[in-house]
């Protein structure tokens, strides 16, 4: 087959979402950005559209590659996604952008692993890649055998309302998660137009303050669902915001949930699986950081 590597450009930016979602259809905890919040994100300061790497045959979109090239010598690189039948293209996108950041003076490449993300563990030991660091731990629940009871403060786990939330979770996700304000905005915004997507999409309020936030959003198969950010301020409401979700997705025919752990909460593990345990979520997989001299 004859390929074609092409740097990035905002129309390839449908196709993008298109060939992500077809390639990571089976994919564990994995959801691939729309193309409309990719456009915002590729249009922050300090975005280099010569490390997101495209590749086509016969002018269609086949497979991509993205990587961001940091200050400390150091990159950021995902591994290519590629649909069926075009594995070759894989060295070809990992090659170009390998020597794109060599020529930008980056020196370590890192990537992330998992088991359940096709074939990442393959491509890291194919490229020589060392495991560097734990970044998620998955946990997962048959949603028909989930434990659940009737908790107090439970009442007061209720609907995100968009006109009401909406400014107070920008605010949050500024402060809170290392979003800019238009990040955060186009976030939300994506939120309450995605339909049905949306399994349950929660928050705790107090004096009209929100206070707590959680949600669970479907995969591509609708019959499983994933947890996104939990915000508490107290941690007696994770087990409230994780009850409700439950609950909700079993009555709208959930399967399995999963929850990852990220970021400070992997320093909260011990505490949180008992949390989980509880609730009879077990660990189903771990996400990686691996490593790479180029």
């Amino acid at each position: 087959m004859t390929y074609t590597i092409k740097s990035y450009q905002e129309e390839f930016l449908d196709a993008q979402e298109r060939v992500g979602r077809e390639a990571t259809k089976n994919w564990t905890s994995f959801a691939q950005t729309p193309a409309d919040q990719l456009k915002l994100a590729y249009s922050q300061p300090g975005f280099d559209p010569e490390t997101r790497h495209y590749c086509f045959e016969n002018g269609e979109l086949v497979g991509f590659l993205t990587s961001k090239a940091e200050e400390d010598g150091k990159a950021s690189l995902e591994f290519p996604i590629v649909l069926p039948d075009h594995e070759d293209a894989e060295s070809l996108l990992f090659e170009k952008a390998v020597d794109t950041l060599r020529k930008k003076g980056v020196k370590v490449i890192r990537t992330r692993v998992s088991k359940g993300w096709g074939k990442t563990e393959e491509m890291a030991e194919k490229w020589g890649y060392t495991f560097a660091e734990e970044l998620a731990v998955t946990y997962s629940v048959p949603v028909d055998t989930a434990r659940t009871k009737d908790i107090p403060g439970l009442e007061d786990v209720v609907s995100y309302e968009h006109e009401k939330d909406f400014e107070q979770m920008v605010d949050i996700f500024v402060a809170h998660f290392d979003m800019t304000p238009e990040h955060a905005r186009a976030n939300f915004e994506t939120i309450e137009n995605a339909g049905d997507k949306v399994v349950a999409h929660l928050v705790i309020r107090k004096d009209g303050k929100v206070i707590g936030r959680g949600m669970a959003f479907r995969g591509d198969d609708p019959t499983e669902a994933f947890t996104g950010t939990l915000y508490v301020t107290e941690e007696k409401q994770r087990e409230l915001l994780l009850t409700k979700i439950v609950t909700i997705c079993k009555e709208k025919g959930i399967k399995t949930l999963d929850a990852p752990l990220y970021g400070d909460l992997l320093k909260q593990k011990d505490q949180l699986i008992k949390l989980f345990e509880s609730l009879g979520f077990t660990q189903t997989g771990t996400t990686s950081y691996y490593e790479k001299k180029i």
